[in-house]
């Protein structure tokens, strides 16, 4: 579960919404705690973006 995790995080459009802002954001900022605060809100903002690409994209295909 825990490579899925990092899959999900680490490739495709992850790569460029998540891993990139966060290696920026490590080098500007040196607390840890704000670091990882700034990770975790990252991290919820990709997911919700990322679920609701999918939904979209389920409904486009599979119209009601």
């Amino acid at each position: 579960m825990k490579e899925y995790i990092r899959q999900f995080y680490n490739e495709g459009l992850g790569l460029m919404f998540y891993v990139k802002p966060v290696k920026r954001l490590s080098k500007i900022i040196k607390n840890k705690k704000v670091l990882k605060v700034f990770s975790i809100l990252i991290k919820i903002i990709y997911t919700i973006l990322a679920i609701t690409f999918a939904v979209i994209m389920f409904i486009e295909k599979y119209p009601l």
